[in-house]
């Protein structure tokens, strides 16, 4: 009689379960990558893995919404990063490492609270070679080492920020503020002196695509914020993609970390499932003899929707007076001023 009344209670309650579990909606996705490099300058060698990912930074993460009726839904997106070469956390630190979010989504656009992407990480790859990924296209290599925040990484993650992106028609726009630090107790420090904000324009019809991407960055103390800015565009001709990105950092409270970068791109068909990409980028900052450049030329193939391999030859080359590295993460320790430093990278990066 038990086990009877039992299956009944569970089979009642399934009956008014269902209903609610019907307007949630809950995906599991991510990005597993993996990348072997081999780096070579006049001082230094580096062989091994890019624990990050290549092509995609690895990750796995939850995507949910909920209907609220009327064309109104609740969304949210919760992403933890990770190495893949040794399993290890993409920051340590943080339970979701990439995004961290809740928000609305309507007619309006998706209005949302959280750890999220500022405009300069999810706009600038449209209009790069090789996805703009940050060890394999010349703009996002270079961008690293120019301190920018308009690039696809952390600095381009905001804490405590409020974000709206709406598209209309072919016009996507793209809007954040972020409140970063807190008042000190003495009143010394200011909580706005570290606040930050970006917007974003986008613009695509047919073969022409556009985009502009503004940061102002505080510097956590009196001094001025750093102001960014990006201008990107495209065009495919079909036969190729012509692909482009001037950007200027004006960081007010320390005139010699001032810079202009440029980047310049072809990407090619081959047959049905492969691209090759070429492409160059030149960082200016502010003095002499200490610019950065780089080169690369890449290929792309996809093996399905979901699967592709990768491989790039990379040149990177300093001026006598630079005193930044050019190279993100594992090729950190490759290059120095006044050298050149070429690499190879090969990878697979599978996404679900």
């Amino acid at each position: 009689m038990n086990r009877t009344h039992l299956a009944c209670c569970l089979s009642l309650a399934a009956t008014f379960a269902a209903p609610a579990l019907a307007q949630t909606q809950v995906t599991l996705y991510g990005v597993a990558d993996a990348a072997l490099a081999y780096g070579k300058s006049d001082d230094a060698t580096y062989t091994g893995f890019i624990r990050d990912g290549g092509l995609a930074g690895n990750r796995f993460g939850l995507r949910g919404s909920e209907d609220l009726g009327n064309g109104l839904s609740v969304v949210f997106t919760l992403e933890q990063g990770f190495l893949i070469g040794d399993g290890g956390p993409h920051r340590a630190g943080r339970a979701f490492s990439r995004q961290s979010w809740v928000g609305l989504k309507g007619g309006f656009g998706t209005a949302s609270a959280g750890y999220q992407y500022a405009p300069g990480y999810l706009i600038p790859y449209k209009y790069q070679i090789m996805q703009g990924a940050p060890f394999l296209a010349p703009r996002s290599t270079l961008a690293f080492g120019g301190g920018y925040t308009i690039s696809p990484g952390s600095g381009a993650r905001w804490d405590n920020a409020l974000r709206y992106a709406g598209s209309f028609g072919g016009l996507g726009v793209q809007g954040i503020y972020a409140f970063h630090a807190q008042q000190s107790d003495d009143g010394s420090t200011d909580r706005a002196d570290d606040d930050r904000w970006g917007l974003g324009l986008t613009y695509d019809a047919g073969p022409l695509a556009v985009g502009v991407v503004y940061h102002s960055v505080g510097s956590g103390s009196d001094a001025d914020d750093t102001q960014e800015v990006l201008v990107g565009a495209a065009y495919d001709l079909g036969v190729v993609k012509l692909v482009g990105t001037w950007s200027k950092k004006d960081a007010d409270g320390s005139t010699a970390a001032d810079n202009t970068l440029f980047s310049a791109g072809v990407i090619a068909p081959v047959g049905a499932a492969g691209q090759v990409h070429l492409g160059a980028a030149k960082l200016n900052p502010r003095g002499d003899d200490n610019n950065a450049r780089a080169i690369t030329l890449g290929y792309l193939h996809a093996l399905s929707k979901r699967t592709k391999v990768y491989g790039v030859l990379n040149r990177l080359t300093f001026d006598d007076g630079v005193t930044y590295t050019g190279n993100p993460g594992a090729l950190s320790t490759v290059g120095s001023p006044g050298e050149s430093t070429n690499a190879v990278i090969a990878g697979i990066s599978h996404t679900f």
